[in-house]
């Protein structure tokens, strides 16, 4: 060790010694020394660490002036608090679903496949993947090291206790080698298990396993019966595992209970131009590009396309998974983070202007500081300490705020908002709280430590009174940061407003069917026992003369699939003669249904009549009023022939017209409808799977107990998977606008109250400031009234100018949240209107109260002031 080195090292621990012996040694540099103040101070500086010596001295001086303050120490920090919990909160959220990545092995590497017909591109311009399309791909696209399938599914479980529908996932075989995802326990699928007859075997999930089992291990190699079906379980996923949404996965409502292979192809798999019912996740290899694998995908398309003859192209599509899993979700985090980020800034501006006040108050304690020698640096800095030590317990209070917010958050978030349930505090989130800390104590602290310095230190100190008057620039400073609070706010308030009266008009919006006094229950027939079309019949007539012979029951039905359920049943129809190729015929969603639904939906019949007893069996349709427009426009439908290509083709006769309903959600445009009879022509429109529809004179949610006794009393092996009220169907369609609806109103309201408190509080100062002069004009004559007007005018001017800003702000905001509107103009002045409105109100209530007091100042208390 060098002498150089060995000196360094003995003058640091000689300084650092002096941080925990700093009285002792003052005492000693007190009996050796009788030199001036400064020379003491130069020889502490020589003999510690002077920033860490100085950062102590203003921790515990801004500690002692906190504690002075305790009102408006708890009400700064809960404020802060406030802010910076909501901030994290909504960070947390944003933090698991757009910036941490999907936690399988080299997620950037995965890619979705797409398929693309480009002459059905104007009903659908991407499809899902055929499994046959899906081998050839897996030997001829050399671009991907991998690439596995898979589709949604559901199965009936059976054999103890109550029976039940469970979701799964049917996939390839090598899905999990594709995600790379191993089992906690057990294996995963072999090869062979895609074949026909080799694929009875299950995976279970975690929370199913769990549930199902109680966790116990032995559950490996016993069987659950599906669709009455024998599956050995071969092996339990990981409790961290997430499945993909956009392959089958789950999602808030809906939870995947197992995973089983493909188990060789269903007789509707086999075309190569066929059904589009799969996702498909390829791999890419190491050094590969998307655009060089997307073009070899679509020389393999063309082969295809060539090989099927259908007289159709083939294309294909690469999407990343990421975007995908995240989605449309993106707008609306990022709004939702603007939003809460806002509120954080008004937080600090409402600050900055409390701590201005006490501006005046701190000058002379500055001027001192000054004439003895310190820098206007050096106070600057033990200003900012106090600020910092309340940004930092706000954060602390934040921290803690926000493990609740992230709690109720995911509770109550919408199905919408993906990987909800990653949502965690981590190292991530904490560095983000105490970053937002720091800079919120920047923010506040900054103007009014600049502000108690900008002054003449020898006027300050022959002021008469330990206080100085707030000079003018200050005063403009907290009138600013009021009008920037009140820009915000109104800016917060139009949007929150915009969002307010986009779903208050989506629901008033005609939905095409009634939505009070309906229930729906859903039904799901096993398979086992229900495989003919006349048993599957017998058992919905037996549940609909059970439900009609009720009191009160007005109309009963059932239907394939409810609205607002999603699409069903997609294929073409077309006219008699039409010569168009398959893939540029119109298609429609076919639905098959009871006589009595459509007066238990309460969708209106336009045209013609509904089904009767006698339409059992018959080549009839029921029409929607787009069909009718679009085949007969200008004529009248019914007796017209059109040829329906669900299964076969069948010629069949229209016998009704009924009104469009929005069918997937209601923010979407109608699809075209097709109604069948029950049994039409083939097996398949007797449905195993149905909704029971019933309309009664009283709350529907009532018969919620006997539909589930009635239905179970005649078969109790029947799975009921749901038992809903329209009402709550309906609300729950509209959660994801609903839910960030409620955040920005709470916000709103937040801001609004804090700038009516800044704006009180400038108002407030400025009378209690102004005591002398006020007392000064009543005394020669003034008018109180006119007195008050002025306070009044004063307060007003900056939120005036405020109120201007957030109107402008939000003309080019709401160009950015158009696509999270519906039926409402982002510009829409009546919204506008109101919320200038508002917060003029608001404003004035918060200026009257000081304008009154002004009245109120007594001359000759106010002249002896001084």
């Amino acid at each position: 060790m060098t002498d150089r080195l060995r000196q360094l090292l003995h003058r640091f621990r000689f300084r650092f010694r002096f941080l925990f012996r700093s009285a002792q040694l003052d005492c000693d540099l007190d009996a050796e020394m009788c030199g001036p103040q400064q020379a003491k101070e130069q020889h502490r500086e020589a003999r510690g660490l002077p920033f860490l010596d100085t950062l102590v001295q203003d921790l515990r001086f801004a500690f002692r002036m906190l504690r002075k303050s305790p009102g408006f120490t708890a009400m700064a920090v809960l404020t802060l608090g406030l802010g910076i919990g909501a901030n994290t909160a909504i960070f947390s959220v944003v933090n698991s679903a757009l910036l941490r990545p999907l936690a399988y092995r080299e997620p950037q590497q995965l890619y979705l496949v797409r398929e693309i017909v480009p002459q059905m591109a104007k009903f659908a311009p991407t499809l899902g993947a055929n499994i046959p399309d899906f081998r050839i791909w897996q030997k001829q696209v050399h671009s991907f090291a991998d690439i596995a399938i898979a589709e949604s599914t559901s199965a009936d479980l059976s054999g103890a206790g109550e029976p039940e529908v469970i979701r799964g996932v049917r996939a390839s075989a090598n899905i999990f080698d594709v995600l790379g995802a191993q089992p906690a326990l057990g294996r995963a699928f072999l090869p062979e298990e895609d074949q026909a007859g080799r694929g009875n075997v299950v995976l279970l999930t975690d929370a199913f396993w769990r549930a199902r089992f109680s966790g116990n291990p032995s559950a490996l190699g016993k069987t659950m019966v599906l669709d009455g079906v024998p599956h050995e379980i071969v092996g339990i996923l990981p409790a961290s595992f997430r499945f993909p949404a956009a392959l089958g996965g789950a999602n808030n409502t809906t939870r995947v209970a197992f995973f089983e292979p493909l188990n060789g192809l269903k007789f509707y798999e086999e075309g190569l131009i066929g059904e589009f019912d799969f996702g498909a996740l390829a791999r890419l290899k190491p050094g590969v590009s998307p655009e060089q694998a997307l073009a070899e995908l679509n020389v393999v398309q063309a082969q295809i396309a060539k090989q099927a003859s259908e007289g159709v192209d083939l294309l294909g599509a690469l999407k990343p998974l990421e975007a995908e899993v995240i989605g449309p979700a993106r707008l609306g985090l990022i709004f939702l983070l603007g939003a809460v980020g806002v509120v954080l800034l008004i937080v600090c501006a409402n600050l900055a202007g409390l701590l201005l006040t006490r501006v005046p108050g701190r000058m002379r304690e500055a001027a001192i500081r000054v004439a003895l020698g310190a820098t206007r640096a050096r106070v600057i800095r033990q200003m900012l300490t106090e600020t910092f030590l309340l940004s930092l317990a706000g954060g602390a209070l934040g921290v803690w705020i926000s493990v609740f917010a992230v709690k109720w958050f995911v509770h109550l978030a919408p199905v919408a908002i993906p990987r909800l349930d990653e949502v965690q505090m981590d190292a991530r989130v904490l560095a983000f709280a105490l970053l937002a800390s720091i800079a919120t104590g920047c923010l506040f602290g900054i103007l009014p430590a600049w502000g108690v310095t900008r002054f003449a230190p020898l006027d300050t100190l022959k002021s008469a009174s330990a206080a100085t008057t707030e000079n003018r620039k200050t005063r403009r400073l907290r009138e600013a940061l009021v009008g920037f609070e009140v820009a915000l706010t109104t800016l917060l308030l139009i949007l929150a407003g915009l969002l307010t009266a986009s779903l208050g008009q989506l629901l008033r919006d005609n939905a095409g069917f009634a939505v009070q006094n309906v229930l729906v229950a859903g039904v799901d027939l096993p398979p086992q026992s229900y495989s003919q079309p006349d048993v599957r019949l017998h058992f919905y007539d037996l549940v609909l003369a059970g439900i009609q012979s009720w009191p009160g029951v007005q109309a009963a039905g059932w239907v394939s699939l409810p609205p607002l359920a999603g699409e069903g049943s997609v294929t073409g129809i077309r006219l008699p003669g039409d010569q168009q190729p398959n893939a540029e015929r119109t298609v429609a969603n076919y639905r098959p249904v009871s006589p009595g639904y459509f007066s238990a939906m309460g969708i209106p019949l336009l045209k013609g009549s509904f089904f009767g007893p006698a339409d059992r069996g018959r080549k009839v349709v029921i029409v929607s009023q787009s069909i009718a427009d679009r085949f007969w426009p200008g004529k009248n439908p019914i007796g017209q022939t059109c040829v329906t290509e669900w299964g076969p083709d069948v010629a069949a006769q229209v016998v009704g017209v009924v009104g469009d309903i929005r069918t997937v959600r209601l923010d979407e445009p109608p699809l075209m409808m097709v109604y069948v009879p029950e049994k039409w022509t083939n097996a398949y429109t007797v449905p195993t799977s149905a909704s029971i529809v019933l309309r009664t004179a009283n709350d529907p949610a009532a018969s919620a107990g006997a539909i589930r006794q009635l239905i179970h009393g005649i078969d109790a092996d029947v799975p009921i998977t749901s038992v809903h009220p329209m009402t709550q169907i309906v609300s729950q369609s509209v959660d994801d606008r609903r839910f960030p609806m409620f955040l920005a109103i709470a916000f709103a309201v937040f801001s609004l109250v804090l700038a009516s408190l800044g704006i009180f509080g400038v108002a407030g100062y400025s009378v209690e400031q102004r005591r002398q002069e006020l007392g000064i004009r009543m005394a020669l004559g003034a008018d109180r009234k006119r007195l008050s007007r002025m306070v009044l005018r004063q307060g007003l001017a900056p939120v005036a100018l405020g109120l201007a800003t957030g109107v402008v702000a939000a003309i080019f905001a709401g160009r950015l949240i158009r696509s999270l509107l519906f039926g409402v103009s982002a510009h829409d002045p009546l919204m506008f209107g109101i919320v200038a409105l508002v917060v003029a109100i608001v404003a004035t209530v918060a200026s009257y109260i000081p304008a009154r007091r002004a009245m109120r100042v007594d001359p000759i208390v106010a002249l002896r002031y001084e």
